[in-house]
């Protein structure tokens, strides 16, 4: 089974969302999306995303990050793939030093989201009870 995690950031100082414009060589190319990726096997879901976090937008989670909350998970049919996502916290807005995984980057109000957004990203924002849970934990900065 492939076990991947992703990252809906959130900035204290502005309540906005940080999203990853995908890459044109990712699947989803120009989709806009959660950071994340692929956990290796000798990793658990939380030490997986925080190394994407890591590899993807050049952070110093230990630094940077200061809090992380479930927010869904996704598991296919077939049993073949698991996603699990996360409202990571930090601070204050910040520059990315991306990787050649992302074409750019936007910091967003949660009540605009850019489109087309990935699919996976979509159906957790979408989520009335999901969205909630963001605008909820948003609101209480």
């Amino acid at each position: 089974m492939i076990k991947a995690a992703g990252a809906c950031i959130v900035a204290k100082d502005t309540q906005r969302i940080l999203l990853q414009h995908r890459s044109l060589k990712s699947s989803y190319a120009r989709n806009w999306a959660f950071w994340g990726g692929k956990i290796e096997d000798n990793e658990n879901v939380s030490q997986g995303l925080l190394r994407e976090l890591e590899e993807e937008i050049g952070i110093d989670v230990e630094k940077y990050v200061k809090k992380v909350y479930p927010l869904d998970q996704y598991h296919a049919r077939d049993k073949t793939f698991s996603y699990y996502t996360f409202v990571v916290l930090i601070d204050n807005e910040f520059t990315p030093i991306i990787n050649d995984e992302s074409g750019g980057y936007a910091w967003v109000n949660s009540n605009y989201f850019p489109k087309p957004l990935h699919p996976g990203a979509q159906r957790t924002l979408f989520k009335k009870k999901k969205l909630n849970i963001l605008k909820s934990i948003i609101n209480s900065l």
